[in-house]
């Protein structure tokens, strides 16, 4: 089908769009463009032919089949699932006027970034990265938050942290975009803080242990005072009724045992 189009001769300046790859777009004709109720559209991809209509049917050509849209009331072109291939100059024809061209970029979007921690042999001085790739997100930008407040002057890839300035700070986390999308990392512990967090795991595995130790000599004594003599000395076991029974010691000249007065004493020397 042919079809003579009236360009008026002058040069229009391309405006820029962008799209995330997998996504859609709408591609708008410039609302100067658009006076009068819309008879034709055309869209061109560079020098060929996208999508047109003429009032009756609407039609896309090549791999814009399937995949493109087109509002015959406003003259707007929404293409779905966005490759990098889609990249390129779009210029709309409405009601057979030229309008402003649009330079259309389709890039990926950001990844979650991950941030890698590393620091000198004292654990001074750290330097934090927000790594994640970014080959076809480009172009990125970066930032950086301690705890959940924004650092205003850490705006690149690696920030770098001093202990003297950040031990008050519970955890870092970066934030990575581009103009399609947006997205942020796992916060992680303030590498310096890790040493007393270390102790307390220690101590309090040491205050267990010694509370359980307590208990069990306590519960020793508790049947020593019951049962007029200690648990190794009973022929019975803990589940029997003689156990727990009182009874008297069967030859009183015979030597008692330290094992209770060594436990004792090592009980006291742990409190």
């Amino acid at each position: 089908m042919f079809r003579q189009h009236i360009v008026p001769l002058l040069v229009l300046a391309e405006t820029t769009v962008y799209g995330k790859v997998g996504g859609e777009v709408d591609l708008r004709p410039d609302a100067r463009s658009v006076t009068n109720t819309i008879k034709s559209v055309l869209w061109k991809a560079g020098p060929d032919i996208a999508m047109e209509w003429e009032g009756m049917e609407i039609v896309s050509y090549r791999h814009f089949k399937g995949r493109c849209y087109l509002n015959t009331s406003t003259g707007v072109m929404t293409i779905t699932q966005l490759t990098p291939n889609d990249s390129g100059v779009y210029t709309p024809e409405i009601n057979d006027v030229l309008s402003t061209p649009i330079n259309l970029i389709i890039i990926s979007a950001v990844p979650v970034p991950t941030v890698l921690t590393s620091c000198d042999e004292e654990t001074t001085r750290c330097t934090l990265t927000c790594d994640g790739q970014t080959t076809e997100a480009e172009e990125v930008t970066y930032r950086w938050k301690s705890d959940d407040t924004i650092v205003m002057d850490a705006i690149k890839k690696e920030y770098v942290i001093v202990k003297e300035n950040s031990s008050g700070i519970k955890k870092f986390s970066c934030d990575l975009e581009n103009v399609v999308s947006s997205e942020s990392s796992q916060p992680i512990s303030n590498p310096f803080n890790t040493a007393p967090e270390e102790q307390l795991k220690v101590s309090t595995g040491l205050t267990v242990f010694i509370s359980l130790l307590a208990a069990v000599l306590l519960l020793g004594i508790f049947h020593r005072l019951k049962a007029g003599m200690w648990f190794y000395e009973k022929a019975s076991m803990p589940w029997e009724a003689d156990f727990w029974r009182k009874q008297e010691r069967p030859g009183k000249s015979q030597p008692q045992s330290g094992f209770p007065t060594i436990f004792l004493f090592f009980l006291l020397t742990l409190i």
